[in-house]
Parts: structure tokens; sequence; C-alpha cells
């Protein structure tokens, strides 16, 4: 279970306020939802679910309107097979899960499809193009969604759920707990043709990967039976939302709220290589920033996060042979400055933390030293001198710098994560990764530790150094 802390129980007519709004303007609103809707939607994923047993009583509530207008005016029409039935079933469930997501969580609240084939080649069976199509037209039909047909080149078909569907949804129990989120065992483990955004290709599985695939479908299935909550002030969720926003390309929907109920976690690699990335993703609570995080309770137990200092840089180190021990983003020259100019020596410490980020995962023709980090300034000093500065601090280091060997890393930082969760799971232990940190309960916390501290010496014959 994924919650905020209260509104579990919340309906979904409680997100359109409909105090206010007189019956022609509610009627008016519907039209002009039904035929002008906006463009761009999100796309819809067959891992979107509903909980039983409203997932059950909504999607049965559907599909016998579909079968009776099916029968109507042709009552010795032939049903369609038992096999056939059941596709169908999930799709409907499908369609109406997708849209309740974005009902409670988008904006604007549309689903986004594909009615040509070829495009859910790797999806589940019961998912298809054309099945699809059919089955948003039916339900069109019946008033259930809003539907607007895209064009090619400009923008993809389109859904809502109408009205009368939000409370045939409220009539059965559904509220904003009702959705939860499964990703298919071949979905755990994926591959980029390139680096972040890239398209993803298929590749063959081999016994490194099916283990991988393995551990990730255990974990999942066991963060799926504890309940993670989180309660942030209105501030702190209005900021968490713009962070989400920000990252996203103009005109895409905008996240409303963040979707709680999506815990699974896959791993995605880059460059058409495994031994290039390999982060886990997919969990709320990786992009929730750092002090809302410090909200999160897992099983209404207060957490606490522990994370590698320095985790990139140190590895480099210790791969050379290097036991580094101190604060590697602690620039000489930098902290002076600030000192010298009534600043906090640490004033400079987050900007060269992101900087030789940069410096590590680019390469030297593409002047990594000049990648855009945004909110943080050098001033009085140049980009390229912060860089010379960096490089005479870690001389022992500098020819990682634009070597590109920030994809290796991460390669090296997502094993130990996946290590680490794995063996605290076996201990009955809920750990949330987050790259190079970890959340657990309170009381959980020098497992925790003692399990980071093992696995990284394990890998590099070195400790860490843990905040």
């Amino acid at each position: 279970m994924n919650a905020f802390s209260r509104p579990d129980t919340t309906p979904f007519a409680a997100f359109v306020d409909q105090s206010s709004i007189q019956p022609d303007a509610i009627e008016a609103q519907r039209v002009r939802a039904k035929i002008e809707p906006c463009t761009h939607g999100t796309w819809l994923v067959s891992s979107i679910d509903l909980r039983n047993p409203e997932g059950d009583l909504l999607t049965r509530a559907v599909f016998d309107k579909i079968e009776a207008a099916r029968q109507v005016g042709n009552p010795r029409k032939r049903r369609q097979p038992e096999s056939g039935k059941l596709r169908q079933e999930r799709l409907v469930r499908a369609i109406l899960a997708n849209g309740l997501a974005c009902r409670f969580h988008r904006d604007p609240p549309l689903v986004a499809y594909r009615r040509t084939s070829g495009f859910y080649g790797k999806e589940p069976r019961w998912l298809s193009a054309r099945a699809l199509a059919r089955t948003v037209d039916q339900m069109a039909s019946l008033g259930l969604l809003y539907t607007r047909r895209g064009k090619w080149g400009d923008a993809s078909s389109t859904y809502s759920l109408s009205h009368s569907l939000l409370e045939l949804s409220e009539q059965v129990g559904v509220v904003l707990h009702s959705l939860t989120s499964k990703l298919p065992s071949e979905r755990l483990i994926r591959l980029r043709e390139a680096n972040a955004g890239g398209p993803e290709i298929t590749f063959e599985h081999n016994p490194e990967t099916e283990s991988w695939a393995k551990q990730l479908a255990a974990y999942n299935a066991f963060v799926a039976r504890h309940n993670l909550a989180i309660e942030p002030s209105e501030i702190e969720l209005a900021g968490w939302v713009k962070k989400v926003n920000d990252s996203r390309n103009e005109g895409k929907p905008k996240l409303v709220k963040p979707e709680l109920f999506k815990t699974d976690l896959y791993r995605m690699f880059n460059n058409a290589s495994f031994t290039q990335g390999g982060r886990l993703y997919g969990g709320w609570w990786i992009g929730a920033p750092k002090h809302v995080r410090a909200k999160i309770t897992i099983d209404g137990r207060p957490t606490v996060e522990a994370d590698y200092s320095g985790c990139a840089i140190r590895m480099l180190y210790h791969e050379k042979g290097i036991d580094y021990r101190d604060d590697p983003y602690a620039i000489a020259p930098l902290v002076a400055y600030a000192e010298e100019n009534g600043l906090a020596p640490e004033h400079f410490r987050e900007g060269v933390k992101r900087l030789m980020q940069a410096l590590i995962n680019g390469d030297e023709g593409g002047a990594p030293e000049l990648a855009r980090i945004e909110g943080f300034t050098f001033k009085p000093f140049l980009r390229r001198d912060v860089r010379a500065m960096i490089e005479q601090a870690h001389p022992h280091i500098a020819d990682a710098f634009g070597g590109g060997s920030g994809l290796r890393l991460q390669r090296a930082d997502s094993d130990l994560a996946l290590t680490i969760i794995s063996n605290l799971m076996e201990k009955g232990i809920l750990a949330l990764p987050i790259h190079d940190s970890f959340l657990v309960a309170k009381e959980n916390k020098d497992q925790l530790i003692f399990e980071m501290n093992n696995s990284y010496f394990n890998k590099f014959c070195f400790n860490p150094v843990i905040n």
C-alpha cells in the first residue's frame, strides 16, 4: 500500500468542485471536454491497474454494458469466445485504470493511445492497437469516454473518462488508493540504444539479466506488502510537483500530484551495453526532494536515510588503490574565497558536486565543464578555472574528467544498490533505494549501514564514507 497519510479514501468527485457550478455550465464543460480535448495525453501502459474488489466491480459493470450493447437489435449475434472475453475484460480494466490515474494525477487528464498496428508489439498479448481502438470506440458510444482521433504527425488519439463513468467509479468504491502498478517481468530490465532519452532496444536475456529480473520481481512483491506513506506540507508538495513539471517537455501533461502507486523498480542500461548505467528507477520516492523524503514512513514508522558520500569520486580513487577519506567537493581555493568574503565555507560545494558529476559523465570533446547547472554559480570564477582547481585537488583521478566514466560507475553503484536491498529483504527489512542512498525505518539504521559497508568493501576492498 502506498499513499499520502489521509487521502486514501478520497473519491474522484472530490477533485472536481461542482458546488459553485450551475447545471448548464456543467453540461457545457462536458460538451467542450468531448469535442475539444487537448491534443496531448499520457501514454497508456499495461502496468497500471486497480485494486480489488473495486477493480473487479468496475470492470465487470463496464464490460456488461459493452456486452449488452452488442446484443441490442441482434439478440442472436454470436457471443465472443471465452478467451476473447477475457482479453477484452483485461483491456477494459487497463483503459479504466489509466483513465483514473490521469484523472487523479495529470492535467489534462487525457490518456494517449495508438490505433495503428505494431505499436504494442512489446506489450502483453491482450493489448493490441486494433482491440484497443475497438474497445475505446465501444465505451465512447456508451457515453463512458470522451475521445478524439489523432492526426498523423500531429497528435495521438486520446480519451478521458466521462462524468457518468466517474460516477459509476465512485459507486463501486474506487478511490485514490485503488490505483496500483505492477511491472511485468519483461519490463524489469531495460536497455537504451544511447544515453538518457534514447529509444529502448530489444535484447536476448542471459543468466545475469535473468538473475537481476528475478531479484527485482522479489523486491517489488516485497515492497507491495508494506505501507509507504508521506504527508508533505502544501508548500513542499507544490515544490515537488513543480520540480517534476519543470523537467517535462513543453506541451506534455503536467503532474497534479505525485503518483504514489508506482513502487515497482526496474534497471535501465544505456548505450546498448549492460556495462553502462543500470540504475534503479520506477519507485515514486526516487524523484522526491531529499527534505520531502525525510517525511516518508514505512508501515507507520519514521525513516532515516544514509548515503555514500562522494560515491563516484571515491570509487575512482579506490579503483586506483587509494584510500581517499576527505570531502571531495571541498576545493581549497573556493573555500578560502567564501570565508574571506563572509560566505559559508560550503557556499560553492553543491555547485562543485554538480560540476564534478558533469566532468565524470561527459567526454572531452563536449567541454563538460560548460554543462548546464541550474541554480548554482561560481562567480567571480570562470568554469574553466574551477575545473583547473578540481583537477589540482584531485590529480590522481584527473584523467577520468571528460573521460565518460559516469555510466560505468553507475553500473557499479547500481550493482551495490541491488545487492543491499536484496540482502536486507532477506532479513525482512525494506530499504528504499535512491541510487547511492537508502531509506529504512529508523530502528533498522544499523543494519542498513552494515550492509552498505559490507557490500562496498566486498566490491572495492576499501571502506566507504557514509553519511
